[in-house]
């Protein structure tokens, strides 16, 4: 009985504790979820009237009482914050600006919640803060478009497809509006052994990446078809055509992981400062080059987009692409993964749709932080 009188005020004491924490971590998770809607309402608002910033504002606070968080129901007023501003992608910074803002961060903060076990101790209340950012107005973009020519793209229509889909690509993004540049990368050729300008081609074979990135054998790369440019009728005309775009151009093999490399290095050194770099990665097959390593060598190689700051969209073409290496490469980038499969008489239509759905989905409005 001695010891049951002792061990029982533990243990309540103990449940009292659970609860208690219990309690504040709920509170901060519906904080966070109002925050969270005021940031992607107010994100929304912004790209809908870029010009009416306040507009914005006004909506992210609506938005943020409208949800349930604490033990009185809504986020009083004055405890939530709500700024227009820039959001650099680079540094993961937000600075704020009414002047042409591209983001928006929401910030709440409850500071008189009570305590009920907690009085015990002398609490009696406790504060959570929590913000949220999110991106939306005219967020421009750096994007490469890095595409499997290798030789197994001459059958089943793919490369009929992907002629077809490019385009429509860019057909998206100009609808926005926002300002966007695109290149194009080809892969794979084998380092010292395609030649462009003997070839009749007009890209360049990009060996500009530190050896460090460099497999220890096997040393493959992509082709820089076309630098980053705002001229994207240009692309259309001249790159993402019937000349360019051609199966087994280089008379290569799926090095999925230095078209990466190459990809993301090249946005490291030219894209602008502050705008988002992302990288639509495109492949009918398995990642065959290094020998030995292929999918081991692209996953490090997304950890490395991920480096240097490089978002990565992945579409797996056909019927023979290895989904699961590009749906990896797209979770640890932060991007997403499009599968576009079917008959051959299917093919150019899926393939549109996903490149459509890739451009739509980088420019919705989405949580940054």
């Amino acid at each position: 009985m001695l010891l049951m009188a002792l061990i029982i005020p533990v243990l309540i004491g103990m449940v009292a504790f659970g609860i208690e924490i219990g309690r504040i971590y709920l509170v901060r998770a519906q904080l966070q979820t109002a925050v969270d809607a005021g940031a992607l309402a107010a994100g929304l608002q912004l790209r809908d009237n870029p010009n009416d910033v306040n507009a914005a504002l006004a909506v992210g606070l609506d938005y943020v009482q409208r949800n349930r968080a604490g033990a009185f129901a809504t986020v009083p007023e004055d405890a939530v914050q709500v700024d227009a501003g820039k959001w650099n992608s680079s540094s993961r910074s937000f600075t704020a600006t009414t002047t042409s803002p591209d983001a928006i961060q929401v910030s709440g903060t409850l500071d008189k919640e009570p305590m009920f076990f907690g009085r015990i101790f002398g609490w009696d209340t406790f504060a959570t803060p929590r913000s949220a950012i999110a991106i939306g107005g005219s967020s421009p973009l750096d994007i490469m478009l890095a595409l499997d020519l290798s030789g197994s793209m001459g059958s089943q229509g793919r490369i009929s497809a992907l002629r077809d889909a490019a385009p429509v690509f860019l057909d998206v993004l100009e609808s926005f509006g926002d300002n966007d540049r695109v290149g194009v990368m080809g892969y794979g050729a084998v380092i010292g052994k395609y030649d462009p300008v003997a070839s009749g081609h007009a890209g360049t074979t990009y060996t500009s990446a530190p050896s460090s990135l460099y497999p220890s054998s096997d040393d493959w790369c992509a082709v820089l078809e076309a630098p980053l440019t705002f001229d994207l009728d240009n692309l259309r005309t001249n790159v993402l055509d019937h000349g360019t775009l051609l199966a087994n151009k280089y008379n290569g093999w799926t090095p999925i992981g230095a078209a990466l490399r190459d990809s993301s290095h090249y946005l490291n050194l030219n894209a602008r400062s502050g705008v988002e770099k992302v990288v639509v990665l495109m492949s009918d097959g398995r990642a065959n080059k290094p020998n030995g390593n292929g999918p081991g060598y692209a996953v490090d190689m997304a950890y490395y987009a991920v480096s240097v700051g490089v978002k990565v969209y992945t579409i797996s073409l056909g019927n023979g692409a290895d989904e699961d290496l590009m749906q990896q490469i797209a979770d640890i980038t932060g991007g997403e993964h499009f599968i576009a499969s079917g008959s051959a008489g299917d093919l150019s239509g899926a393939l549109t749709d996903a490149f459509a759905k890739i451009a739509d989905a980088m420019k919705q409005t989405q949580l940054v932080q």
